[in-house]
């Protein structure tokens, strides 16, 4: 999911650098504010633990309308995306949530809200 040529031409004015290939799969660098967490702990949304095999991931309850009747089912850690991802999503008018679903990239769900982006 590389920029299209339009984001390439904004992020020109802006002075911004599009980041490679190879740093764009790379997932998106958060800080494990979860990691160390007292025993019984709740997490919250937002907050980011490594797993076993080093991936970080990130807690989200929903707290959008849309979810109201699946929120139980969907509360829980999802992988962090990649920063390749996270860059298209701040070039694009949407940002997905972490079910999947295409929402405003201001809205309570959307990964960059949830990565305190926005």
């Amino acid at each position: 999911m590389a920029l299209q040529s339009k984001q390439i031409l904004i992020a020109s004015a802006l002075g911004y650098t599009p980041v490679g290939e190879q740093e764009g799969s790379e997932q998106f660098p958060i800080d494990a504010d979860f990691q160390d967490a007292p025993k019984g702990s709740i997490p919250s949304t937002g907050n980011v633990r490594r797993s076993k095999q080093g991936v970080l991931r990130c807690f989200w309850i929903p707290a959008g309308r849309n979810y109201r009747h699946e929120a139980d089912d969907l509360t829980g850690w999802y992988d962090v995306p990649t920063l390749e991802d996270v860059e298209e999503w701040t070039f694009d008018s949407c940002c997905p949530t972490p079910a999947g679903d295409e929402v405003e990239p201001d809205h309570a769900d959307s990964w960059l809200r949830i990565l305190g982006l926005i």
